[in-house]
């Protein structure tokens, strides 16, 4: 039943997913040069190119990884159980995306620059998407329970 709580839940998590994709992570402001960091590069913003500096895959492979498991477990609604554990899983991974954020942009910033000091950051909305995306599975796990724990009772009372 795509209707549920939990399955709103569930597509935000996607739909974020998709917007992280093309969102911009971290700006990174050096004296002259302006670096932007989005799921998959690095790169440097001048005036009309778009030269890659650093190439960080593996958070966008993570994105999309995550994407596809929130509108997998969408479509599983009759199996809780897997559910329960794919969400959990989901959990895992944002964990995951979060701290591969952190740690591409601080291997971009020591190939950007070696005085880290002049080093503006700047975060951006990609770097609350995980975390937004967090609370929406946290909340589609709570209403899993909820649900699994309404169908038991109603079993009991057969």
């Amino acid at each position: 039943m795509i209707q549920r709580i939990q399955s709103l839940f569930l597509l935000l998590v996607a739909l974020l997913g998709i917007v992280f994709s093309f969102a911009p992570i971290i700006e990174l402001i050096d004296y002259e040069n302006f670096f932007t960091m989005n799921a998959y590069y690095v790169f440097i913003t001048e005036e009309n190119t778009h030269e890659i500096v650093f190439k960080n895959m593996g958070v966008g492979v993570l994105a999309g990884i995550i994407t596809l498991l929130a509108t997998y477990i969408i479509f599983i609604y009759k199996n809780r159980g897997l559910q329960l554990k794919l969400s959990k899983l989901i959990l895992l991974l944002l964990a995951l995306k979060l701290v591969a954020i952190f740690i591409y942009s601080e291997a971009a910033t020591s190939k950007i620059t070696t005085n880290e000091e002049h080093l503006l950051i700047n975060y951006k909305i990609g770097v609350f998407i995980p975390i937004i995306s967090l609370l929406f599975t946290y909340l589609a796990i709570y209403f899993i329970k909820k649900d699994d724990e309404l169908v038991r009772s109603a079993d009991r009372l057969r």
